[in-house]
């Protein structure tokens, strides 16, 4: 029996924690507390608590070599991120902590729940004082294995690659953040950094960034990472400080990189010359490697917390801006990213839970409600099945209060609270980054019904049902507040600040597609071909295609004035059009192909003939801006897409056409059976079952 209890745990050869003998014998977790558990304790057996162990090696720490002589095989070899950058160690340790031992989230239909009225049944039979406790986080295992020596080679080469690119003070204080869409996450790193530097800054100078003194703060930054983190903490001080100063750790790290400029710009206007400039891309790639190098390091020292799931979706969003967010590289970050979500329980949050609402509740409900919304986005992208579904998941939405409310004191967040309507949406006219996540939410519940429709292979949903989810999801967005309707003046109102409508564009665009896909369905369902998914499509290209925007509205002119406010979403750009108004562009496509407007003209007077070849003109061209001669994430893609739009346009203006009869074209569509373009083949609008309704003037 250990005499001391700082001494290290003895240490099975799986690397776990080893159990005392009466906990072993009878099958019982045990806590591993010494000198005698808290099971033994509550059985009066203090003599009997003794942990022994067959293999005595197994409790020796091995002390690591000051530097590796021998490379490392790296153990993420199928998920390298392409052209890392030089000298970025892409290598896993192979230890682990004591902590990571704790079991996670249990559901119902665990053992934990399944046996826990049995196991308490036969502790009462063998000792009436017993009272067996429920599965536990082992925290305690954790703590304890800070004593051992963390620091082994490949986690030093992982440490020093990190540590040596964080900017100096004057940088390094300085955070690029993007226009209202960090939400919590900004005033963390904001009192992080701050108190980073404070605490480490004088680390970071030429004269002192030596390889012992970083050697130093990995080390504390591994030992810190070890320590338990309590998520339920619901004084905003007492949270901030598990992992800020003298306690940072790496998730802390890993945070501060996605906003740290690493190489100064040396021209801001550089987003908008069709390609990113030198310093951007380096910048880019050393946040990359920081993220992930972050979150590999966490895995090893902690099982998850709130900001671990935040740097894994980091990872997920980081990864498709590579490779692009069809490719398996992003599904496989995206698969880790859920299931540490749902390893953490924050999926089955209720209302009723046994901590009230407070800034570690908020949080978690933000960040599983925007894992749900990329899931959904993903399977709209790709046509994959989702990997999380509302029907398993209880978590309410996040109350609609600012980030500073979040952060202040107990009362100013209970008044921010008691100020918000009976369906949680604030009363101030504001749109906070929750509010984004609220109706975000709520568009994307509707859709995965629509999803369970059209990926199912045995579901056929009828005419009626279809309707009425299409009123669902009018009523939805009518239903949200005034703050966040949108209305196609703000793209040109100077008075309308850009955050402002950014968010109402970016919530429309979701709308519009939900209705893009409601109304495929109903179509491909044989209901009567009114001009509905022509005007969708319509209007998903010229908001996505922001100076059509301008151009809609006949104020040409202002669009070169107003360049400027769309420069914070030139990246954004990239994916929007992708995701939006190439699968829309797909259904212009085939109004020219299969004309329609010549028999009945549209209600809408703005989809004409002419306007429709105008728009996928200029989406081909932007198609060619975001990602020239196939480069960039989503090339291969981008060029697909072109492709086909192309040949629809050159089809369609070199055949003699008449005013009155546009002609119909025989499309060989046995060449675009086979197109290598999983977005447009999602809902198959480029094969040749068209519904009748369009094929009626043949």
């Amino acid at each position: 029996m250990f005499e001391n209890s700082n001494r290290s745990l003895l240490l099975r050869r799986n690397g776990r924690p080893q159990a005392c003998d009466p906990c072993r014998k009878r099958k019982l977790a045990c806590d591993h507390t010494h000198p005698v558990c808290d099971r033994c304790k509550k059985r009066k057996q203090d003599a009997d608590c003794v942990y022994t162990i067959s293999d005595p090696r197994a409790s020796r720490p091995k002390r690591p070599s000051p530097l590796p002589t021998v490379p490392c095989t790296p153990r993420l070899a199928s998920r390298r991120l392409p052209q890392p950058a030089q000298g970025t160690p892409e290598v896993t340790p192979n230890i682990q902590a004591p902590g990571l031992t704790r079991p996670g989230y249990l559901g119902p239909t665990s053992y934990c729940n399944i046996y826990a009225d049995t196991e308490n049944s036969l502790s009462l039979l063998e000792t009436p004082e017993s009272a067996s406790p429920r599965c536990e986080f082992m925290t305690r295992d954790a703590a304890a294995g800070r004593s051992q020596d963390v620091i082994t080679p490949p986690i030093r080469d992982m440490c020093l690659t990190i540590l040596r690119s964080i900017p100096d003070t004057d940088r390094g204080n300085t955070l690029r953040f993007k226009l209202s869409n960090d939400g919590w996450v900004r005033p963390v790193a904001l009192r992080g950094v701050k108190a980073f530097y404070d605490t480490f800054g004088h680390i970071f100078t030429p004269e002192n960034r030596t390889t012992a003194q970083l050697e130093e703060l990995a080390r504390t930054l591994c030992e810190n990472t070890l320590k338990p983190f309590c998520d339920d903490e619901s004084d905003p001080e007492k949270w901030l400080s598990q992992f800020t100063g003298k306690n940072t750790r790496w998730e802390l790290i890993g945070i501060l990189s996605v906003f740290w400029e690493f190489v100064p710009a040396s021209d801001i206007t550089a987003l908008w010359k069709g390609k990113r400039s030198a310093e951007y891309d380096k910048t880019f790639r050393i946040s990359r490697d920081n993220i992930r190098l972050c979150f590999e390091l966490c895995k090893e020292f902690t099982t998850g917390n709130t900001l671990m799931l935040y740097l894994s979706h980091r990872c997920v969003v980081v990864d498709s801006m590579i490779v692009g967010d069809a490719n398996v590289l992003v599904w496989r970050s995206h698969a880790e990213s859920v299931s540490l979500c749902t390893f953490l329980g924050y999926h089955a949050l209720t209302a009723t839970d046994r901590h009230p609402v407070n800034i570690t509740c908020q949080i978690k409900r933000t960040l599983f409600h925007h894992k749900y919304i990329v899931a959904m986005v993903i399977v709209s992208f790709t046509g994959r099945p989702p990997l999380i579904a509302s029907r398993y998941s209880s978590t309410p939405l996040p109350l609609d209060i600012s980030d500073e409310e979040l952060f202040s004191d107990h009362d100013i967040f209970m008044k921010a609270v008691g100020r918000l309507d009976e369906r949680g949406w604030n009363t101030d006219g504001k749109i906070y980054h929750a509010t984004r996540i609220r109706a975000r939410a709520i568009l994307a519940r509707l859709r995965e019904e629509l999803f369970e429709i059209a990926l199912a292979n045995d579901q056929v949903a009828s005419i009626e049902t279809l309707l009425t989810l299409r009123a669902r999801l009018l009523q939805a967005v009518a239903d949200f507040p005034a703050c966040i309707h949108f209305n196609p003046l703000d793209i040109v109102d100077p008075n309308v600040p850009i955050d402002t409508m950014a968010s109402r564009t970016f919530i429309q665009l979701e709308h519009l597609q939900n209705m893009f896909f409601i109304e495929r369905l109903l179509l491909r369902n044989g209901h009567e071909d009114k001009g509905d998914l022509l005007r969708v499509s319509y209007d998903l290209v010229i908001l996505t295609l922001p100076w059509y925007g301008l151009q809609a509205t006949c104020l040409k002119s202002i669009y070169y004035l107003e360049l400027d406010k769309f420069a914070a979403f030139r990246n954004d750009c990239e994916w929007l059009v992708m995701a939006y108004a190439v699968p829309a562009g797909g259904i212009l496509c085939l109004e020219l192909l299969k004309p329609t407007l010549h028999i009945r003209p549209h209600a809408d007077p703005r989809i004409t003939r002419s306007n429709i070849i105008q728009k996928l003109t200029l989406l081909v061209a932007f198609l060619e801006w975001v990602s020239p001669s196939g480069s960039g994430p989503n090339g291969d893609l981008c060029n697909d897409a072109k492709s086909v739009i192309q040949r629809v346009l050159d089809q369609t203006l070199n055949a003699a056409s008449s005013v009155y009869e546009p002609p119909v074209f025989e499309w060989d569509f046995s060449t675009q059976i086979d197109f290598n373009f999983d977005l447009l083949d999602t809902f198959d609008w480029n094969r040749p079952d068209f519904p009748s309704s369009q094929q009626s003037n043949q």
